[in-house]
């Protein structure tokens, strides 16, 4: 062996990364080689070409269904788009790349998928209900955003009953029906007696007992009033049991109920307001500054102002809500005949106002007062309908 080559043998190899192409070269010594920069840190020397087209078409509806809407109708797309796209990758990795694998995996998440979608579909089926139904999901359900199939599960067969009632039967009899129920009135109308006195009538798409169901404290209470249907008239009917356990389970149908039931009751009272007129046929808004000023000064205590200010502590909701100020609310605005002029608990008056209120509106504590002091007609009148 000849120096040369023992040379050749003990020399070392150096490595240098540059950016061109593979080179290897001999200098003196030292054997040399360069490698390409780029495939050194990991990178594609070379691209293949581009997949089949069902690979292509499958990243398309994936493409689609992440670029829908968060809407009930963009769920219902972006399901339909996976269901597509992965039936597409189980064809390409069955048919096109042979891997079992992927095939089995794609067909998993299609299967998933098509699941969503029929629940989906599911819930948006169209439920329909009759006519008088109908009309009460779009008066007062509706605006509430409750959906049809949680009203569906207000008035089906379980929880509610649907009765006729002719003209002249009562729903509720005074001081003998229970107040262990709730009505809704879906058609006709219904007058509400007290002691044979008219107090208020009860139209379509209004509950028949909202004060009574509010205001229930026991299971022996009786209805303080007498409804009796003025025509021919249909009403939804619901067990007091069987809606508080409807809405231990569906808590936001039990906020609704509670709001739609709590403003059946405000319009129940301020509608009692027109009851209050004077000898002339001029009503009196109790909510007036001038009404309103006498009834909030404390020194006079005539019984004219006492009961004027328990009728409007009524209406304003300064009364607790108790049975003794909701359930008797309504007929604490009639009371029989009396021999002395003053009716206490909130009677309705007929009186004739000073004419400072009759044409301005306005006018002193001191008048205001003077005039329900000296007036003695006191009696109840029937709303009359405009």
């Amino acid at each position: 062996m000849t120096e040369e080559e023992g040379l050749h043998d003990r020399g070392a190899t150096i490595v240098h990364i540059l950016p061109g192409e593979n080179i290897s070269w001999v200098e003196g010594p030292f054997n040399f080689t360069t490698y390409l920069g780029i495939g050194s840190l990991g990178w594609c020397d070379t691209w293949r070409a581009p997949q089949h087209l069902m690979f292509q078409l499958a990243n398309a509806c994936f493409f689609v269904s992440y670029i829908m809407p968060s809407t009930r109708t963009g769920t219902v797309l972006m399901r339909a788009a996976l269901v597509l796209g992965f039936l597409i990758f189980s064809a390409w990795a069955w048919v096109i790349v042979c891997a079992p694998d992927m095939f089995v995996w794609n067909l998993c998440y299609t299967c998933i998928n098509i699941f969503q979608l029929v629940f989906i579909l599911y819930q948006m089926r169209p439920v329909k209900f009759d006519p008088e139904l109908e009309e009460v999901y779009h008066t007062l359900f509706r605006p509430f955003k409750v959906s049809r199939i949680q009203f569906k599960k207000l008035i089906c067969n379980e929880m509610a009953q649907i009765i006729s009632l002719h003209a002249g039967e009562a729903y509720a009899l005074q001081n003998i029906t229970r107040t262990d129920r709730l009505g809704l009135l879906l058609s006709g109308k219904l007058n509400v007696l007290s002691d044979n006195h008219f107090l208020h009538p009860i139209l379509a798409c209004e509950f028949l007992d909202s004060p009574e169901f509010e205001s229930r404290a026991n299971m022996d209470d009786k209805f303080k009033v007498t409804i009796v249907a003025a025509t021919s008239c249909r009403y939804l009917y619901w067990q007091r049991t069987s809606l508080e356990y409807l809405f231990v389970k569906e808590t936001y149908l039990a906020t609704v109920m509670s709001t739609l039931i709590a403003r059946d009751i405000t319009t129940k009272l301020y509608a009692m307001n027109n009851k209050i007129v004077t000898e002339k046929g001029f009503h009196l808004d109790i909510r007036l500054p001038c009404i309103t000023s006498t009834l909030s000064s404390g020194d006079r205590k005539s019984p004219s102002v006492k009961a004027l200010k328990k009728h409007t502590a009524m209406l304003a909701g300064v009364a607790p809500n108790s049975p003794d100020s909701v359930t008797n609310s309504r007929e604490k605005l009639v009371k029989e005949d009396a021999p002395t002029p003053a009716v206490p608990n909130g009677t309705v008056v007929e009186i004739q106002a000073p004419k400072d209120v009759n044409k301005t509106g306005i006018g002193s504590s001191n008048e205001i007062e003077f005039w329900l002091e000296t007036s003695s007609k006191y009696h109840s009148c029937e709303v009359v309908d405009n």
